[in-house]
């Protein structure tokens, strides 16, 4: 089994499974938007709200807003404090704010300054004249099978395409160029080339328009081509390699139990 990083571009990467097997690509594809911690808003305590939202929806609009989440804290239920809401485990996010006034995502400022809103442009509600929002938000490590607001990215993976082009039967003509609508087929030398073939739809356009059958669309079920990008929480590199260390330590601990039957 090896991975391969073809791409990493801000929020954004693609990388390359091989030798494995689509159960295991479906596994880390659920370790990294499932297994993965990240900081979001857990609980919010409101002292005042006039705005025409109830408690619950600004709590919400809260706890859907991506933060960033840096190293050093403990999950909740690891943490040996009462109320959950001390420095190892949490922070705070404290908001006083008088209408007219839009509070936004850049308002959110915390007691760690570490911890922010990956965006400082979310809208969260607007106050008229006269309309008084006071609250403080709690913060904490959490995972994405309990809640989407954890959930650190978005991961698909599809399997890796194999275009053939049979050179007996190809005489160059170009029509499978003309209808591929990733652009990843051209003639050189009167024969048809394939170039960023991860690229493929897999649609079988090209095969529909050769009328010779000289171009032959396929996969690899031991490749998968993997596109992940992160909520902006934490780099999408450092996501895979948490989603593949939360993945071997369930290996782990599945086969400590099998030894103990």
């Amino acid at each position: 089994m090896r991975i391969e990083i073809l791409r990493v571009d801000g929020n954004e990467m693609n990388f390359l499974l091989s030798d494995s097997t689509p159960a295991f690509a479906n596994s880390l594809r659920r370790s990294i938007m499932r297994e993965v911690p990240t900081m979001a808003v857990d609980e919010v305590d409101f002292y005042s709200n006039d705005s025409c939202l109830y408690d619950e929806l600004i709590a919400h609009r809260l706890a859907m807003i991506p933060l960033t989440t840096p190293p050093g804290y403990k999950l909740p239920e690891e943490c040996n404090c009462t109320d959950k809401r001390c420095p190892k485990c949490s922070t705070s996010f404290k908001v006083k704010v008088r209408g007219p006034y839009l509070l936004t995502s850049g308002d959110l400022k915390a007691s760690d300054s570490r911890v922010a809103p990956v965006s400082d442009r979310i809208p969260i509600v607007r106050l008229e004249e006269g309309q008084e929002l006071e609250f403080e938000a709690w913060a904490r490590l959490g995972f994405g099978k309990v809640h989407v607001k954890w959930q650190p990215a978005l991961c698909s993976y599809k399997y890796m395409p194999v275009v053939t082009v049979h050179p007996k039967l190809c005489n160059g003509c170009g029509a499978c160029v003309e209808v591929c609508p990733r652009k990843i087929l051209r003639v050189e030398e009167e024969k048809v080339r394939v170039s960023e073939v991860e690229k493929c739809l897999m649609c079988r356009a090209c095969e529909q328009a050769c009328k010779k059958q000289a171009i032959e669309i396929g996969w690899d079920n031991t490749k998968f081509y993997f596109y992940l990008e992160s909520t902006g929480t934490m780099p999408p590199l450092e996501i895979l390699e948490k989603g593949i260390e939360a993945l071997r330590d369930k290996f782990e601990e599945f086969a400590s139990a099998v030894k103990k039957l």
